[in-house]
């Protein structure tokens, strides 16, 4: 029996018993087709003998063990059974192989009635051999009517199939001729499938056949053809197995068995190559949108490249102008998270076919990301005409999408256009990678819009991998150091904490502040190392900090990045280093910015609702210029302290929209249990303006810039910072 392994669930289901066993156990064939391999086997087998089996066949070995099957007349009949693994087409189900050998000769009644006592059995050991070592689909098909051939002694036998799956057509594909010309076997399949679906095994008398088939049968030797189908389910052909026998008898008992094992067989390949085909299919192309994915688009892209080149080289022809677009869909995560997936997927598949739409002949499209769709162009005429391609792919997003439950959707697009020359030596990472630059140049440049890949373009991301080379090395040459901006209370001026801000002293180029640097360790994931280093570091100088063991130390806050929050190396990192450094987590406070993009905020409010109930202090940093201000203050309501960002701040008293915003912001702590703490103060007014709203605390340049360690000490003992 042959089982098939869905690599997705890892559950098995038999896709071919033989006759002998099916008349063994007692069940017909097809009903046995799609159960579990243990159907065969005794009750009584154990689980752990099944499970060393099936690791055995997993590591490609060959396993021979003593069983028992459960059959018609013996639940526990002895067999020596072997197992073996298939080689898969391509990257397919698995098949696996079971041959059994009774042990000893089989109970009264074990023997089909159908079949004399005495009648020599049918080994199907080579058949399932041809399964299990050839490597295509035609390979497999040959080896079939190799050993079918041998097995019947004479005769030429035929292997025809219907790559087309059409079960009504006359038309087979021939695998293996036998040695026969073509054109007849076309003509003979063609005239015995004309008035019969050929549904059941036919024995054919040559002198049946059309004149022209027959006299070149009869001259080659033959008297009859016998035709066995290859059946799915009963009722669709595949294809068939064919025998030119120079005996007008009809098959023996035992032939036409291996004549419908081999077709049985024929067609467990040809399921396994249609299975295989559509699993590729399927990791080759976006399953909401049908569209290539990147990995399609990819090699698309590097034959194209090879060809250009190949032209250029040639001296007859130029090379083509390769233009690549990518379009990036502006802000579309907030738009999933504000509609849902229903409304985004309905989105996605309507910007697909707006961009297939306006696409020219040649052109390629694939979706290479979540909301990133990649054009290839093969042939443009210069760099003008690539551009108006691109700037027409970025007006085809913009108009409204009617939404299934109502409304619009208004979506907009960056795009990023990358010129190929033949002349350019790139790889498709590079080119990739290019495109990627571009659509951010695009979203910086502030959305909707095309942004060229260029010579600055090229220069800035040159000079972005330098500054990620040299800031991996900071982090292991100890070049980070910490600075501490102190949070006052604005009713008395004093100091009642401060945040770690990092820096980074680079060699020949000075102290460079966070700006210029976090953003690419985010990106690139150093933040992670460079977090972990900022929590050990803040911890290792709290325990320094003056008076510390007399209650009298602040709070020190770090900032927590999108990927560190959602990292699950955080807690341990702040768990350690609280251990190692012996301080209480109540001494360390924790910032989460209000308009990060969280990639996992299940995560994060877990990691938050974790740090929380250790003693850490936390704080919603930015308040207010984020997507989903209330949404946060609903998902992470653990935090202790609201952050108004500066940019309120700084309107304070002269704009009557900021002034109310700070207002409504300290109401809505106060009412949610939160302290407040005022970001950017720089004037008095600023200062005075907080009092009168009740702000709690206060943080800014007015009070203090960031300051090393030893002046954040003097600092905390002064009586006040507010300067009079």
């Amino acid at each position: 029996m042959v089982s098939a392994v869905d690599p997705g669930s890892g559950s098995a289901h038999l896709v071919y018993v033989s006759e002998g066993l099916a008349a063994l156990v007692g069940q017909p064939a097809s009903e046995l087709l799609g159960a579990t391999p243990d159907a065969v086997f005794a009750e009584s087998t154990p689980p752990e003998q099944v499970d060393a089996i099936a690791e055995l066949v997993a590591q490609g070995k060959q396993a021979s063990v003593p069983m028992k099957l459960r059959t018609a007349r013996d639940p526990e009949l002895p067999v020596h059974a072997t197992f073996l693994a298939v080689p898969s087409l391509s990257d397919g189900w698995p098949l696996y192989l079971s041959m059994f050998r009774v042990l000893g000769p089989p109970a009264a009644g074990d023997v089909p009635d159908s079949v004399s006592s005495n009648a020599p059995s049918i080994d199907h050991t080579e058949l399932f051999d041809a399964l299990a070592h050839a490597g295509s689909l035609d390979e497999i098909v040959i080896q079939l009517g190799e050993r079918c051939e041998s097995y019947l002694g004479a005769g030429s036998v035929v292997m025809a199939l219907a790559y087309a799956h059409e079960p009504t057509s006359a038309r087979f594909d021939l695998v293996r001729t036998a040695g026969l010309k073509p054109d007849v076997l076309a003509e003979l399949f063609q005239a015995v499938r004309a008035d019969d679906p050929l549904t059941e095994p036919r024995n054919v008398p040559v002198a049946s056949l059309p004149l022209e088939i027959a006299i070149e049968l009869q001259n080659a030797g033959f008297a009859c053809v016998w035709v066995t189908p290859m059946l799915r389910n009963g009722t669709e052909v595949l294809g068939a197995v064919a025998v030119a026998h120079p005996d007008h008898d009809s098959p023996t008992h035992e032939q036409q068995q291996v004549l419908d094992a081999v077709a049985r067989l024929a067609v467990v390949a040809m399921d396994r190559s249609r299975r295989e085909a559509d699993l590729a299919l399927r990791a080759l192309h976006d399953p909401l949108t049908g569209l290539p994915t990147r990995d399609l688009m990819t090699d698309r892209l590097d034959q194209l490249i090879d060809l250009s080149k190949r032209t250029a080289a040639t001296g007859v022809e130029e090379g083509n102008l390769l233009s690549i677009v990518m379009v990036d869909l502006d802000r579309f995560r907030a738009f999933n998270d504000r509609h849902g997936p229903s409304a985004g997927d309905h989105v996605l598949t309507q910007i697909s076919q707006r961009l297939r739409s306006v696409l020219r002949v040649g052109d390629t499209i694939g979706r290479v990301g979540p909301d990133q769709f990649l054009v290839i162009c093969p042939q443009r005429r210069d760099d003008a005409d690539a551009f108006s391609a691109a700037e027409e792919l970025r007006e085809a997003v913009i108009a409204p999408i009617e939404l299934p439950e109502g409304g619009e959707a208004e979506v907009t697009a960056s795009v990023g256009l990358v010129l190929v020359h033949p002349e350019d030596a790139v790889t498709p990472a590079a080119v990739l990678s290019n495109a990627e630059a571009a659509v951010d140049a695009a979203h910086e440049a502030g959305r909707d819009q095309v942004s060229v890949f260029d010579a600055e373009l090229r220069r800035q991301l040159a000079a972005r991998h330098e500054l990620e080379t040299a800031l991996e090395e900071a982090i292991a040459d100890d070049e980070l150091f910490l600075l501490y901006q102190p949070i006052i209370d604005v009713a008395s001026g004093q100091m009642i904490g401060a945040e770690a801000l990092v820096r980074w002293d680079r060699p020949g180029h000075g102290v460079l502040p966070p700006a210029l640097f976090i953003d690419i360790a985010e990106d690139s994931g150093l933040i992670i190392d460079i977090g972990e280093w900022v929590i050990r570091e803040t911890c290792r100088q709290i325990a320094e900090w003056p008076e510390r063991l007399a209650g009298g130390s602040p709070i020190i806050s770090v900032n927590l990045s999108a990927r560190q929050l959602s990292h699950p190396s955080l807690i341990p990192t702040v768990t350690d280093a609280l251990s190692f450094y012996d301080i209480e987590p109540s001494s360390i406070g924790f910032e989460v910015t209000e308009s990060m993009k969280v990639e996992d905020l299940e995560r994060a409010s877990a990691s938050l609702v974790e740090l929380a109930s250790m003693g850490c202090h936390l704080s919603i940093d930015d308040f207010g210029i984020g997507y989903a201000t209330l949404d946060y203050l609903r998902r992470f309501h653990m935090a202790h302290t609201l952050k108004i960002d500066r940019s309120f701040v700084d309107g304070l008293g002269t704009s009557r929209e900021d002034t109310a915003i700070v207002s409504a912001s300290v109401t809505l702590a106060e009412s949610l249990g939160l302290t407040v703490v005022a970001e950017g103060v720089e004037t008095v007014e600023q200062l005075e303006y907080l009092h009168q709203l009740g702000a709690d605390y206060a943080q800014g340049y007015l009070l203090s810039k960031p300051v090393e360690l030893d002046d954040a000490h003097l600092l905390w003992h002064r009586a006040t910072l507010i300067p009079f």
